[in-house]
């Protein structure tokens, strides 16, 4: 047999059968009855059911924050810096950047984190927003964005 014919032959024989394991192998997803629209939950095909949590009573990720701000009541959360100074600096090559002096960390520990997200999601619900409303933020990147998530 020609050594050019094998060598053109083989790879894609390879090839074909390798793709046709890899379309069964890509399966990640299940979908799942849970009520609502179809289509919309969808599980882990490796798991039957939902996976357990180390704690009794947390499946969603707010839960988890209301636990861990209960367990960890006065330990340091958010860190915010003061800004002290802007300073604008050229570059040899002509570039500008923004150089930034910043203060201390001010900490701002679980407890009063759990404050400001009960003030916060209070204020919504007195503004008028329903369950399952969406609500934008736009705002600089600082601890209040943490707060208004949970």
């Amino acid at each position: 047999m020609n050594p050019y014919f094998v060598g053109l032959l083989v790879p894609i024989a390879v090839s074909l059968l390798l793709q046709k394991r890899r379309k069964v192998e890509k399966k990640r997803g299940v979908p799942v009855d849970v009520g609502g629209e179809p289509g919309y939950a969808i599980r882990n095909h490796r798991f039957e059911r939902p996976v357990e949590t180390h704690w009794e009573g947390v499946n969603t990720l707010a839960e988890l924050f209301e636990h861990a701000c209960k367990e960890y009541l006065y330990m340091p959360l958010l860190g915010t810096r003061k800004l002290i100074s802007r300073e604008i600096e050229s570059s040899p090559d002509g570039r500008s950047f923004e150089k930034l002096h910043l203060g201390e960390y001010e900490w701002k520990c679980y407890a009063e984190a759990f404050k400001s997200v009960c003030n916060f999601s209070s204020g919504l619900v007195n503004l008028g927003r329903q369950d399952n409303e969406s609500v934008a933020i736009f705002a600089e990147t600082q601890a209040e964005w943490q707060i208004a998530l949970q």
